[in-house]
């Protein structure tokens, strides 16, 4: 039995896609329009623009530190794919989809798909049971703030 735990949030932006992507991947900037995350790159030399499959971060979500490798870094989507002792895997996954409801704007979505022994023994546990949203809706509603603070929206 091979269990995946598949838990996501999103918020529609007010900006084009790109625009969306822009203040995300601006990581060194993260300080100033939100305080619980931090995400640096291992390889200093590269942007995070530049960021390719197999590349190292070091993520503090909210005084809980990872370091997850990068899966994807492509114009629609960011993922990272990080290791609780290899007991449980997560991907975890923002995606910049332009709006179905509004012309122009983004449905910013972040997401994470859990697996491993440790899902697959607790599925019983989290079957059913609600997964707490409320960081990574403090973290989208601090990107939309900043994204249309900024006014961007190419």
């Amino acid at each position: 039995m091979n269990s995946v735990l598949s838990v996501s949030t999103k918020v529609e932006i007010a900006a084009s896609p790109a625009a969306v992507r822009a203040v995300f991947m601006d990581f060194a900037r993260y300080t100033q329009w939100q305080p619980g995350w931090n995400i640096q790159l291992i390889d200093s030399t590269k942007s995070p623009l530049e960021l390719a499959t197999g590349d190292r971060l070091k993520v503090s979500m909210n005084g809980n530190m990872h370091h997850p490798v990068v899966v994807e870094n492509s114009p629609n989507s960011f993922q990272w794919e990080g290791s609780l002792f290899g007991l449980a895997k997560g991907v975890h996954q923002f995606h910049f989809k332009p709006s179905e409801t509004t012309p122009g704007a983004t449905t910013f979505v972040q997401g994470e798909d859990f697996r491993g022994l440790l899902i697959t023994l607790s599925s019983p546990w989290w079957n059913g049971k609600k997964f707490d949203m409320s960081p990574w809706d403090r973290f989208n509603s601090d990107l939309k703030n900043e994204v249309e603070k900024r006014g961007e929206s190419n």
